[in-house]
């Protein structure tokens, strides 16, 4: 199969889903989520794929939300809550697949790009990469089902400082806050992620497979408990008048005045 926005590479038992739109550092519009749950389908259907390697093409694993893409954009409360809802689909359909998966992360990972790197179950930084979770800055809560997931990875101090501030964090930082299980040269990165998806190859496929399914319904049992309103909160916030602020100034680079309206 083929997608717009897309790509499934290898055979045999390691796969690379690569985000595929260089010329705009892989930024995430409504085209680009699809393909990516589409494709993740088209993954669980493959019996010998055991290990799939999360990646971007070009300059960046991902640049975060297309703010030029209209249905990212929507105001009305029925387009949001669709939006929220496709990226969630997404970002789920990357945990549930049946292979362990690696996010290879170089250049930025931002906003929307750190939640699918959120979403793997290990994640490899590129020494120079940089991550930043923004979207508190843009006036909106953060969806997709992630704020779970940034805790889990650096606890819920850190998730709260990710999130709140929208701060530009280095792989070095993250590293030591376990967002990252390993930093490398960034030459020696997709090695490095071919080197652990090849360690689970070498593991036996059917205990491999229950741990992460025994694991994912623990946490995401408690999660979904939650979060279940994740949908109804950024409609809110995104259609507060701070929302409004924040991507007029994001733009013009004015400094915003919150009403908290």
């Amino acid at each position: 199969m083929e997608w717009e926005h897309v790509k499934v590479e290898g055979d045999g038992p390691i796969r690379h889903l690569v985000l595929n739109r260089p010329k705009v550092h892989n930024a995430v519009n409504a085209q680009l989520l699809r393909d990516v749950i589409s494709a993740c389908r088209a993954i669980n259907e493959l019996p010998d794929c055991r290990a799939v390697i999360v990646r971007g093409n070009g300059p960046s694993f991902s640049s975060g939300a297309d703010l030029k893409d209209p249905a990212l954009l929507a105001r009305d409360p029925r387009g949001i809550r669709h939006r929220a809802r496709l990226g969630a689909d997404a970002v789920n359909a990357i945990s549930d697949l049946n292979a362990v998966t690696v996010a290879a992360v170089h250049g930025y990972a931002i906003g929307g790009g750190a939640c699918i790197a959120m979403a793997c179950d290990f994640q490899i930084g590129a020494a120079s990469c940089q991550v930043s979770i923004r979207e508190a800055s843009l006036g909106r809560s953060l969806s997709w089902n992630s704020i779970p997931n940034t805790v889990h990875l650096v606890g819920p101090k850190r998730a709260k400082r990710m999130i709140i501030f929208g701060e530009m964090f280095p792989a070095g930082t993250l590293l030591e806050w376990g967002f990252f299980d390993e930093v490398v040269p960034d030459e020696k990165l997709l090695d490095t992620a071919l080197a652990l998806a090849e360690r689970v190859v070498r593991q036996p496929p059917l205990p491999v497979q229950m741990t992460k399914a025994s694991i994912n319904a623990l946490v995401k049992t408690f999660n979904r408990s939650v979060f279940h309103l994740d949908e109804v909160g950024v409609t809110f916030t995104t259609m507060s008048q701070d929302a409004r602020v924040a991507e007029e100034t994001f733009f013009s680079g004015a400094s915003p005045e919150w009403r908290g309206e």
